[in-house]
């Protein structure tokens, strides 16, 4: 039973990400839920070990869980509009800068492959705190630990190659990617109140592929000792992780079509 433990972890991770995928934006509230439960868990088993308490971080874990469920189905709605808003606003701009050509690309190359290869390789973590767990809620602390330093990886990535490009824009020119950014925002915020299912799907999709990556990263890992997704090219990763979710929100919009027809023909 305990070689199946480190398994749970990414286990969870994969089957929320394909139930994001697939019904995402069909099943928003219980899709929400159970991605922030699933956050929220690995949230409070990390810090079970720093709160010095006498019962199981298991435990610790369902409250956390539960709690971010609740907390997230309560704002679903208003969670989706931020999180189109902001990826738009995030979006836009590279795109604006890509068609307008607003600086050397060769040089936004050369100033992200330092940040796209490093933290390729979660460490392990040395917290003395973990030294009262037992044998398999070690196992599962040190797997959610892992997982959570490559989210944290990705988001340092994201944030230092959009700032590597930001320094290799002309001053003169930094104008019209901010104005990108405030149309990004206020297109993201339109698409998010008049096409909710729509904003569902895409958020969703991208959610579920991020969860994906995670999971089959940590699951190899289990297995072979590697993340062997970090061998891959860190655009080529991205490309794949984009075509997922484009998959999945692909999957969704036909699904509610068919559900659309169906109910049309009943």
């Amino acid at each position: 039973m305990e070689s199946v433990i480190p398994y749970l972890a990414p286990a969870f991770s994969i089957a929320t990400g394909l139930y994001l995928l697939c019904v995402g934006a069909r099943l928003l509230k219980p899709a929400i839920g159970l991605g922030a439960g699933l956050l929220g868990a690995g949230a409070g088993f990390l810090l079970a070990p720093e709160m010095s308490l006498s019962f199981s971080p298991f435990i610790v874990a369902i409250i956390f869980g539960v709690v971010s469920a609740v907390l997230a189905v309560a704002i679903s709605k208003f969670a989706i509009l931020v999180i189109l808003a902001v990826s738009f606003a995030i979006v836009l701009p590279i795109i604006t800068w890509q068609v307008a050509s607003l600086g050397d690309g060769s040089k936004v190359i050369n100033d992200v492959v330092e940040v796209a290869t490093e933290d390729k390789k979660p460490t392990q973590s040395t917290n003395e705190s973990t030294n009262g767990l037992s044998s398999p809620e070690l196992k599962v602390y040190k797997s959610v630990s892992e997982m959570s330093q490559r989210v944290w990886s990705m988001v340092r990535f994201g944030k230092n190659r959009i700032l590597a490009t930001w320094d290799v824009i002309p001053t003169g020119s930094r104008f019209i990617v901010a104005g990108a950014a405030v149309a990004g925002l206020l297109l993201g915020l339109l698409i998010a109140t008049f096409l909710p299912y729509f904003s569902a799907a895409i958020v969703t999709a991208a959610g579920g592929s991020i969860l994906l990556r995670i999971g089959v990263g940590q699951a190899t890992n289990e297995v072979w000792g590697t993340d062997s997704l970090t061998s891959m090219n860190s655009t080529l990763l991205l490309l794949v992780m984009a075509g997922i979710a484009l998959a999945g929100f692909g999957f969704q919009l036909t699904y509610s079509r068919k559900n659309a027809a169906t109910q049309k023909a009943d």
